[in-house]
């Protein structure tokens, strides 16, 4: 009989001390949760800070492309126009050099 006390008590023992440890972890992890949330929370800021400045650079590099091609456009333009002028330059200059020798007025 002695036997079914003590193992009553040992049982007994073992309830209190997981009930005590239990105790124990859940007041460590209310800590640990508390931090991680916190720690969540600057992530979240932090990416939101971050999306914010992807948007912005996005932006301001697409105002650089429309920019740029604006640009090469008009430098396209005026290097035809320059070549246009050029050809009519040489076309004149053909015009006159070929009057010049036939004698005739320029």
């Amino acid at each position: 009989m002695i036997i079914v006390y003590l193992s009553l008590v040992l049982v007994v023992a073992a309830i209190i001390a997981f009930t005590v440890s239990v105790g124990k972890t859940i007041r460590r992890m209310s800590g640990t949760v508390g931090k991680i949330s916190a720690t969540g929370e600057k992530m979240r800021e932090q990416l939101e800070k971050i999306a914010a400045e992807k948007n912005r650079l996005t932006q301001n590099f697409s105002s650089i492309q429309i920019e740029f091609y604006r640009k090469k456009e008009a430098v396209h333009d005026l290097t035809l126009g320059v070549q246009k002028a050029a050809i009519l330059a040489q076309e004149n200059f053909n015009k006159v050099k070929t009057r010049v020798k036939e004698g005739g007025k320029v």
